[in-house]
């Protein structure tokens, strides 16, 4: 472990090679050096993984520290950099190389040209660097740095093909609207630091118990802080606009800001201080809130979109939900394991999205797209089995558990609307991708695949397929006493399973009747004017932009305008012709005559006397 700074130094390295040579060394060199990165990682990481098995005690989680330097001194705060490793950094650390590697071995197949794949590497790799960073900081303020090198690398993957206006225009407004809600979380370090005096997590974590109350104003501005920052980066309701910003990128660039790295940044932050939300009571109400408003915001949307990259990042964006869900019942450990879960199925909807949009020649459109499951039998069972997760499919997929848990908590924490709302959403979302699969595979057109896709590159596929069933849910972790472990009341959840079971079987009925052929009674009704309206109303984001629109951007605008014009300077530029006015008439009157001194003498006598007996 004492080489556990070179997790951050690899990719650094590796980032600025691809930086300086990547338009020269071709796309040979360009994969090996990516992929060699990420080997040389996983390498590493099981060095590591034994290092800290070895070490380890029974029942207990080893804790290692490896001190760097001392970054700056102010007053009393000393800024170090350090890094942290205990079993929770540790699975992160792990998931995140094996996302790489998976997504990484794709990208070389799916990048075409040398242009396209050596920014994607090298970004990607600073990308890793940074969220290293943020997952082994000791200290907020590393953590900080390491959260606004994510912020970065996302930008900079969102706008690979930054030579089109579009995707220019959506880079940079994801970049502002995620440092504008990054404030937050500066202001909740911010905060910590005043109520404690420290940045250390380890001191945080044991002084807010001991000098903090529970529940009081403090520690509720702090997680609500804490709590909008990792929204704005989880694009969750309102801060979904930056995460449709996504669509403009290539899909192994969505792969990795939608499937990890946004939900793991925001995911290990929630759960590094699981124990100072654990103090705020009202913290959770407002989690749950926006919990339910994002799961039926994103899922109506997903249900009418007709481009296919729009639509899975929304079924994703709905999906994310369940984890904050997780976080309001406080169950830490089923949160965590349906991170696991989200992060494989996202990837592997995600990857087999970005297969099908290649073969059909970029076409995005499921109206236009034509891919038999006869031709393409490995793509159609992966989006089945992408299918089957996001529906949660019975006993087969790991989802099933993990969300059926999540569900059964909401219900006996007596929030059974939220448990009501977490199960509509369920049936959206496979509504949806039902949709998808029916119209792309099962409906015959004149728009044909004309690229053949290697049967290799479906290896990746296959291996997140696996992960995703029920064979690897409740993994055992390494988290002992680093995140609070509550008992989980599991009597009588057979009632619920079966709940479930009916929920997917009635998804899967709706949709057969509404996409796969559908009726001239399906089709009048879609033409009635309130399904016209909600088509309309769900397409366009519930106009949630123009309203963004109406009420921030225009009056900044209007604002910027009067500012341009600047007011304040002919504000004094008035002030100054009157003071010239008065010098002037003040100097007609040096005359150089005795008399007209001796009267300007005389009258402000009088002027001074006359104000000192008011006075």
């Amino acid at each position: 472990m004492n080489l556990l700074y070179l997790t951050i130094v690899i990719p650094i390295l590796s980032f600025l090679l691809l930086v300086c040579l990547g338009r020269n060394i071709g796309k040979g060199n360009i994969v090996v050096t990516g992929i060699s990165t990420i080997g040389l990682l996983c390498l590493l990481m099981v060095f590591i993984c034994i290092d800290y098995h070895v070490n380890s005690v029974p029942e207990t989680s080893l804790i290692y520290t490896r001190f760097l330097w001392n970054w700056f001194t102010i007053n009393d705060l000393t800024i170090t950099v350090a890094l942290y490793l205990d079993g929770l950094s540790l699975i992160f650390l792990i998931i995140i190389v094996f996302f790489s590697l998976v997504i990484y071995i794709f990208a070389a197949w799916y990048f075409s040209s040398s242009n396209d794949i050596y920014p994607f590497y090298a970004y990607g790799n600073l990308l890793i660097a940074s969220i290293f960073l943020l997952i082994l900081a000791d200290n907020l303020f590393m953590l900080f740095v390491g959260w606004e090198g994510v912020s970065i690398s996302c930008y900079l993957l969102i706008g690979i093909y930054y030579r089109a206006m579009r995707v220019s225009y959506s880079a940079i407004k994801w970049f502002v609207m995620t440092h504008i809600v990054d404030v937050f979380l500066l202001i909740g370090i911010f905060l910590i630091y005043c109520g404690l005096n420290t940045l250390n997590i380890r001191e945080v974590l044991s002084l807010a118990n001991n000098d903090l109350a529970v529940d009081s104003d403090i520690i509720f501005g702090i997680t609500l802080m804490l709590f909008i920052g990792v929204m704005g980066r989880l694009g969750l309701f309102p801060f979904h606009l930056g995460c449709a910003q996504f669509v403009v990128a290539p899909m192994p660039s969505v792969a990795l800001l939608q499937s990890f790295t946004t939900v793991l940044s925001g995911g290990y932050l929630i759960l590094r201080l699981s124990s100072l939300f654990a103090m705020s009571s009202d913290i959770f109400v407002y989690m749950g809130v926006i919990a339910g408003i994002n799961i039926i915001f994103a899922s109506c949307i997903s249900l009418v979109q007709n481009d296919i990259k729009r639509l899975v990042i929304y079924i994703n964006l709905s999906q994310i939900s369940y984890i904050f869900l997780a976080f309001m019942i406080q169950n830490w450990i089923l949160s965590l394991n349906f991170i696991i879960s989200y992060g494989v199925t996202s990837a592997l909807l995600l990857l087999s999205t970005a297969i099908l949009i290649k073969a059909c020649n970029g076409e995005r459109d499921i109206n236009k797209i034509d891919c038999s499951y006869r031709n393409h039998p490995l793509l159609y069972g992966c989006f089945l089995l992408s299918a089957g997760s996001v529906s949660a499919l019975p006993w087969i997929m790991s989802s099933f558990y993990t969300e059926g848990d999540i569900i059964w908590g909401l219900i006996t924490a007596n929030k059974m609307g939220l448990g009501i709302i977490a199960l509509v959403g369920i049936l959206l979302s496979t509504l949806s991708i039902l949709r998808l699969i029916f119209l792309v595979f099962h409906h015959k057109r004149k728009t044909l695949p004309n690229i053949k896709v290697s049967y290799w590159i479906y290896i990746p596929l296959i291996v997140l397929a696996i992960l995703a069933t029920a064979i690897f849910v409740y993994l055992p972790l390494p988290i002992q006493g680093i995140i609070p472990i509550i008992d989980f009341n599991n009597h009588n959840q057979l009632a619920l399973q079966l709940l479930l079971v009916s929920i997917t079987i009635l998804g899967i009925l709706i949709a057969y009747i509404l996409f796969y052929h559908p009726n001239p009674e399906i089709k009048e009704i879609a033409s009635t004017p309130i399904s016209k309206v909600l088509i309309r109303l769900w397409g366009n984001d519930w106009y949630f932009d123009k309203l963004i629109l109406l009420l921030l951007v225009r009056p900044y605008i209007y604002i910027a305008q009067l500012i341009q014009r600047d007011p304040i300077s002919k504000w004094m530029y008035f002030i100054n012709w009157g003071i010239k006015k008065i010098n002037f008439q003040i100097i007609s009157l040096e005359s150089g005559r005795l008399r007209w001194y001796i009267m300007s003498i005389v009258t402000g006598s009088i002027i001074i006397l006359f104000l000192l007996i008011l006075i």
